[in-house]
């Protein structure tokens, strides 16, 4: 995969570089298109247009250049590399001048086409639903508190970290009530000894993603995850040592058994260009990171003039849908819009742009399951960043979630495991978040692989919790269940 990428990079930038060339040779003859169009054939603002975009073209290929992701012709094919060793004098430099010229001739007189992103809704960066949620952690391998998967290897594509790197295909995924972590590993590419891990961690209802890169204590060659306990992982070098890193606080440590404070603070994490500053909600639906709670107020603003405010939102159920805004600070639109292909793109099928401050509403009935967006945004420029607005997305609710005890063991030290089951009654997966109504008492409220996806019907054993034996009571969807050292022992 990783070879397939930098190929289909290779080919764009080769394209790119052969019509600079013909435009830079058309140049150099004498022929400036440029100077034969007529001045009406570009509306006005064209030229500031061309310039502009012409201006970001050379901007983005020198930030390439100096990222090193330009290899040198010689490197291209080269299949007894398993890496890029590029060369950021392999392509020659050009002005913005000279793209402005190629973009006008081959234009001729016509504007550049441009895409309204407010228009335009594939939620391309979506996480999995809750079924393919699930379906990724029944298909990956139990290793400790998560899973091994065959998540394909990262590639980093901005920012100094470029080309530092190299990680192998598969990594190990643990769910949190607070956050999604996957860890890869590797080594270093300039120094193929040295092992390290890659820790993503993105917190679950918050579009923030922050990545760290650690390495092994001892330069012992690639280091590939093999296993787990609990949330340390044990990696294998290519030279034959064993590795242990402990999730909690982000560090290698000598045993399985080692005790090691959290992780204060963390290291600084890699900085990422990919978007911009993040405000109070998603700006345009392909930055929508996360889903949503159905059935609750949520709070927003709208902070300029131009504030386009995005929400994702799933629902498992078909039925009737009503979305709703209320005290607004200005006259805002609200909009709803069903995702009928994320690669495609969809539909708009409600919208309220009535003008005024009043109450806005939009109901579907009949609407079918699946993922909608939400766009809340300032119809005549009014707003106000310190007022929040109230948005609700309420939907069918599916039947409750039962808790069921399955039994208790005592491990013989003074500490107990209870182990928990469920039954979820709808033929469909339902999400229960942990920060709602799923949690533990006595606290912490969330315990190690407590789920938030429930899979239809009853699925026993899903997870353990150790206590000490006195009560521990576990609320999900409105049931209670209790263990205690008294409860039924697991054979």
């Amino acid at each position: 995969m990783k070879r397939k990428f930098y190929i289909w990079g290779v080919v764009f930038t080769l394209s790119l570089l052969a019509v600079v060339l013909v435009a830079t040779n058309m140049m150099a003859r004498g022929a400036s298109p440029a100077a034969n169009l007529p001045p009406t054939d570009l509306p006005p603002g064209a030229q500031t247009q061309i310039a502009e975009q012409a201006q970001t073209l050379e901007a983005e290929v020198q930030a390439l250049t100096q990222a090193a992701l330009i290899p040198a012709a010689s490197q291209v094919l080269n299949p007894t590399e398993t890496s890029w060793l590029p060369n950021p004098t392999y392509f020659p430099p050009f002005k913005a001048t000279q793209l402005s010229a190629m973009i006008q001739t081959q234009q001729a007189g016509r504007l550049l086409p441009t895409i309204d992103p407010q228009e335009s809704y594939p939620n391309l960066h979506q996480p999995l639903n809750p079924e393919g949620i699930l379906d990724q952690k029944r298909s990956g391998k139990l290793a400790g508190y998560g899973i091994i998967t065959d998540a394909p290897a990262p590639i980093f594509q901005h920012g100094p970290e470029v080309g530092k790197y190299e990680f192998n295909d598969g990594a190990w995924k643990e769910e949190r009530y607070d956050s999604f972590i996957t860890i890869w590993s590797g080594h270093l590419r300039d120094t193929p000894t040295q092992g390290i891990v890659l820790v993503a961690i993105m917190p679950h209802y918050n579009p923030n993603q922050r990545d760290y890169v650690f390495q092994s204590p001892a330069a012992a060659g690639d280091l590939r995850i093999t296993g787990a306990e609990g949330e340390r992982l044990i990696l294998n070098a290519a030279q034959g040592r064993t590795f242990y890193f402990d999730v909690a606080s982000l560090s290698f440590i000598g045993s399985l058994t080692e005790h090691v404070p959290t992780a204060t603070p963390v290291p600084t994490a890699i900085p990422s260009t990919l978007f911009g500053p993040i405000d109070d909600a998603a700006e345009i639906p392909y930055r929508v990171f996360d889903y949503q709670s159905n059935n609750n107020d949520l709070h927003f603003t709208i902070s300029h003039p131009t504030d386009f405010d995005w929400f994702g939102f799933y629902t498992v159920k078909p039925g009737t849908i009503t979305v709703s805004l209320v005290r607004l600070a200005g006259s805002y639109g609200l909009r709803l819009v069903r995702i009928t292909d994320t690669l495609k793109g969809g539909e708009i099928v409600g919208e309220d742009l009535t003008p005024g401050q009043g109450r806005k509403e939009v109901a579907l009935t009949d609407a079918p399951a699946g993922d909608y967006l939400v766009r809340v945004w300032s119809l005549d420029g009014s707003f106000n960043a310190d007022l929040p607005y109230i948005l609700r997305f309420d939907a069918p609710t599916p039947e409750k979630v039962t808790p069921i005890l399955e039994c208790v063991t005592d491990n013989g030290d003074g500490s107990y495991t209870a182990r928990f089951g469920y039954d979820n009654p709808n033929p469909f997966v339902v999400v229960v978040r942990a920060d709602r109504d799923n949690s533990f008492q006595p606290p912490p409220v969330f315990r190690t692989g407590q789920p938030e996806s429930f899979a239809p019907g009853r699925v026993v054993d899903w997870f353990g919790v150790l206590f000490d034996g006195t009560g521990l009571t576990w609320v999900l969807d409105g049931h209670a269940v209790t263990a205690n050292r008294n409860s039924p022992r697991c054979p």
